[in-house]
């Protein structure tokens, strides 16, 4: 009988746990970030389709994409005057390596800081890596141009994932995938240095509240892998107003996200 209950009560867990999971993972748009009204130059390497002067809006999922369902009519944004604005563009690049893959970013004339965009929507057959359609998907929350970047998504990993290698310093114990609305750089597009990462601190379930060893991933995108030398569970990061900055030199406000884990 105690051996009953005992299975019983393993597989109660583990349902638990599993609808957790698949809550956490449910499809769905993170952010809309409407980062630069006139995207540089250099930014054609992303999208050789860019005639100059467009803007460019970095759109966070809770789910990885299939590349291969990405195409700029699958997305409207809806602009200040109700109008559906087709994107020019829609890529995963820059951030394409294996853990990334969660932010595609469209280019093209959405508005400025005095008329900014109203909605983003998934008109067409987008997918996420596991097959599900992201069709119909909607946000009106879009972060207007003055607004620096926040966190969006945090992940954990251990260091023997694919896609960690040569990430973290030896006495790191943990990753911690770290996801803004855009991407992320010391002022002025610095690299990330100590200051950065000083300006975040992890919460362990301990309840002790530690600093990364290390920031790793300093490509720049959206994308900072916090490594930790500490075994307990990190539970949520927060990071400090000012240290990081977006292309358009835009500093982060107070920032604060839980940890995933899947």
């Amino acid at each position: 009988m105690k051996y009953l209950l005992l299975v019983i009560s393993i597989c109660v867990v583990e349902l638990a746990l599993a609808q957790t999971n698949q809550q956490q993972t449910k499809p769905g748009i993170l952010s809309a970030y409407h980062g630069l009204d006139a995207l540089p130059p250099r930014a054609r390497v992303l999208c050789r389709e860019m005639a100059g002067g467009e803007d460019g809006m970095p759109l966070t999922f809770s789910v990885q994409i299939d590349n291969a369902s990405l195409s700029p009519d699958v997305f409207v944004v809806v602009t200040s005057e109700g109008d559906p604005v087709t994107p020019i563009c829609a890529t995963l690049r820059p951030a394409i390596e294996p853990l990334e893959l969660r932010t595609v970013l469209l280019v093209g004339t959405f508005g400025n800081a005095q008329s900014p965009p109203q909605a983003v929507e998934i008109v067409g057959q987008l997918q996420d890596a596991a097959g599900n359609s992201l069709q119909g998907l909607r946000t009106e929350t879009i972060t207007r141009l003055e607004a620096g970047p926040s966190l969006v998504f945090a992940e954990y990993f251990s260091l023997d994932t694919f896609g960690l290698s040569g990430e973290c310093p030896s006495e790191s114990r943990q990753a911690i995938l770290l996801t803004w609305e855009g991407g992320v750089t010391g002022p002025q597009g610095a690299a990330l240095a100590e200051a950065q990462r000083t300006a975040v601190s992890v919460l362990l379930d301990s309840g002790e509240r530690v600093h990364p060893v290390a920031l790793g991933d300093d490509d720049p995108d959206n994308h900072v892998i916090a490594c930790l030398a500490e075994p307990d569970l990190a539970v949520s990061v927060s990071v400090e107003a000012g240290f990081f900055h977006d292309p358009g030199d835009d500093a982060n406000p107070a920032t604060t996200v839980e940890v995933v884990r899947n």
